[in-house]
């Protein structure tokens, strides 16, 4: 008994001695990916936050959010040793404090206190908390994150700043974004002015694309760490505060969540995947929520996706809501997206299935921003049911960091100026939908009024004040931006808030809107 006993307990020691030894490994890697000496806990609170120390090429800096006073920071044992002997020794404090300006500031704590498993897998979820500053200070919310995850393909394995993508606990509007629970952090890693996403997003709005949300920049904190400047936005969901249909998901879900998802047999056929589920929803016209995607991204497949079909022409679409499309659902809508491809095709004028306003306006933006994803990637497109008169619209975008003269070497339209008609058609995996389209004299009138009414003011407003009063605004939080990620900047050749990328993006836009402006006339 007592040898029994014995080897016990040794066996208890040798699973904790190697428990701490994995932690330490563990802390030891975030730590260096946070840029801290893994031997030092050097952090400082202020306005009740806590906020660590990075080091950087043998510095040591603090970034503050906007409304943080800088007189009133505590800092933690280590980080007074260390000021205390840059005193003694250079008479400095060893700390270099840097402060953002009016930013909003967005703080999230994983219950691991982590993101190493998030860096390793970006659809590892984790859960956590987060809480939201306006850009005085004042606590907007504090909430339950059922998760934060990774997001983005080319960017996440292309940039060390990463994206994420947030689920709330509770349906909440975040700093004026639209209620929702599913929101995206952008990174902008690959747009120097930050802007690219911010301009596509304030067009939509004034011309009227359907749904489309505001966005925000914040300072984003995580687990104490500065992680940059990132851009705020809700993610395109079906719901009152996001794209405003019928929700099949609302019924569907009285059964689907009392369902053990994982034993569901998927239903599928060459052409299209969906789920083998009762048919207990009478009205099956709508709403749906689609996103067309090429075909290697639509076979690869993510988020556990198995809704979508694609037409006879290869177009590729996931549908993202209802989440759990029953072999009815999935025959109706493809079906009638069929026919949908089918009037585009025909070159009649005469469109029984589409929305033309809505898809002439998103043409339009994609076109004025020469937006790389235009008719690519990442494009949303809804139909609400027949009984509210739904026809198969073009909705809000998503990706816009890839325009305006902001292309990578292997894009299609790298090292192409700001003049030409791309017809949504230059790459390889474009849609053949617009191209068709602007043939119509009918389509193009429409595109050339949207053109004229809202978007050429909202343009050349950008060119005489409105880049220039991002930059001011922007400023502080770009330079704090660009020293957490300067390794990063130094290997991609450029920085965040150059003002010579401020001038380039306006003498993009400008030129832009003079070529439009002459080849949109009647």
């Amino acid at each position: 008994m007592k040898n029994n006993g014995m080897r016990g307990c040794i066996i208890r020691l040798a699973v904790i001695a190697a428990c701490l030894f994995i932690t330490a490994v563990m802390v030891s890697a975030d730590s260096k990916r946070r840029g801290i000496d893994e031997t030092s806990f050097m952090y400082a609170t202020v306005s009740g936050e806590r906020i660590n120390i990075f080091r950087q090429s043998d510095e040591n800096y603090l970034f503050l959010a906007g409304f943080m006073d800088e007189e009133k920071t505590v800092y933690s044992s280590e980080a007074m040793r260390l000021i205390k002997s840059a005193q003694k020794e250079n008479g400095d404090d060893g700390i270099k404090v840097l402060k953002s300006g009016s930013v909003p500031a967005i703080f999230i704590d994983t219950n691991s206190g982590s993101l190493d498993r998030i860096y390793a897998d970006k659809d590892y979820r984790e859960t956590g908390k987060i809480r939201i500053y306006d850009e005085d200070g004042n606590l907007e919310s504090s909430l339950g994150l059922e998760y934060i995850k990774g997001r983005g393909n080319y960017s996440w394995t292309n940039w060390d700043k990463k994206s994420f993508k947030i689920k709330l606990r509770k349906t909440s509007s975040i700093l004026g974004t639209g209620e929702g629970k599913d929101y995206a952090l952008i990174a902008n890693a690959s747009d120097a002015t930050l802007l690219r996403n911010e301009i596509g997003r304030q067009l939509e709005i004034r011309v009227g694309i359907p749904f489309a949300g505001a966005g925000a920049f914040t300072d984003l904190y995580i687990n104490g760490d500065y992680m940059g400047n990132y851009y705020l936005c809700g993610s395109i969901e079906v719901g009152a505060g996001r794209v405003d249909i019928t929700s099949i998901d609302e019924e569907q879900n009285r059964i689907t969540d009392r369902i053990n998802t994982d034993a569901l047999a998927v239903y599928e056929t060459p052409t299209m995947k969906g789920w083998n589920l009762d048919e207990r929803v009478p009205d099956i016209t709508g709403g749906y929520l689609l996103e067309r995607e090429f075909g290697d991204r639509y076979d690869l497949g993510y988020d556990d996706f198995n809704n979508g079909f694609v037409t006879d022409a290869g177009e590729h679409y996931i549908v993202v809501s209802p989440r759990y499309c029953t072999v009815s659902e999935i025959n109706y809508i493809s079906s009638y997206c069929q026919r949908v491809e089918d009037e585009i095709l025909s070159g009649s004028d005469d469109f029984t299935t589409i929305d033309t306003e809505s898809f002439a306006r998103r043409y339009m933006v994609e076109e004025l921003l020469k937006n790389y994803d235009g008719g690519v990637s990442s494009a949303y497109y809804f139909k609400d049911s027949d009984v509210k008169g739904g026809k198969f619209s073009a909705g809000p975008g998503w990706d816009f960091d890839m325009s305006l003269g902001n292309y990578l070497d292997w894009m299609e339209y790298y090292g192409e100026d700001a003049t030409g008609i791309t017809g949504l058609y230059l790459s390889e995996h474009s849609s053949i939908y617009y191209k068709e389209l602007i043939k119509r004299e009918s389509f193009l009138r429409l595109v050339h009024d949207s053109f004229r009414k809202d978007a050429l003011p909202y343009m050349e407003s950008l060119v005489k004040t409105g880049i220039d009063e991002y930059r001011v605004r922007l400023e502080k939080s770009c330079l704090m931006d660009s020293v957490r990620w300067s390794s990063m900047y130094e290997e991609k050749g450029y920085v965040c808030g150059d003002r010579a990328e401020y001038e380039s993006l306006k003498d993009f836009i400008r030129v832009r809107i003079s070529y439009l402006d002459n080849m949109w006339r009647d």
